[in-house]
């Protein structure tokens, strides 16, 4: 079965549109057409910077942690412990993190969003200004540590 996608731009391609639903059968397959505001979804370039980003959090955390983990003579994991016990429990979460992916997984309940993927470019933003945030708490609270 063939998927049409018709973003109406204009008079043309909405006339495509009811040409192809008028064509439809609707037996043996029920078919189903939406009709929403069109929003723009991120590029792949802006979801290598995220991920990328989430990453570099990732790690710029750990190295604070190893740091002063090396500096005190207390293993890495005591710090997290030590530094998890300030933060709400989902910060703890990604404190833990040994991948962006869980990371990332946490983030979106700290959003309330299901999913990413179908994020238009603004509220993509917002979720990656958000994870930035987090990110920044995070770190900022590691630090104060020392």
């Amino acid at each position: 079965m063939t998927e049409y996608l018709f973003i109406l731009r204009d008079q043309h391609i909405r006339d495509r549109a009811v040409t192809v639903i008028n064509a439809l059968a609707l037996k043996p397959v029920l078919m189903e057409v939406v009709i929403r505001p069109f929003e723009n979804t991120r590029t792949s370039i802006r979801n290598a910077k995220y991920w990328a980003e989430l990453t570099e959090c990732l790690e710029q955390i750990n190295a604070t942690v190893n740091q002063i983990a090396s500096d005190t003579g207390h293993s890495p994991l005591e710090v997290k412990r030590e530094a998890a016990g300030g933060l709400p429990i989902e910060y703890g979460i990604i404190l833990f993190a040994k991948k962006p992916e869980v990371a990332h997984e946490v983030l979106k309940d700290i959003a309330n969003i299901p999913t990413t993927t179908k994020l238009g470019t603004k509220r993509f933003i917002e979720h990656e200004d958000r994870m930035l945030a987090v990110m920044g708490d995070i770190l900022g609270h590691v630090k104060a540590m020392v």
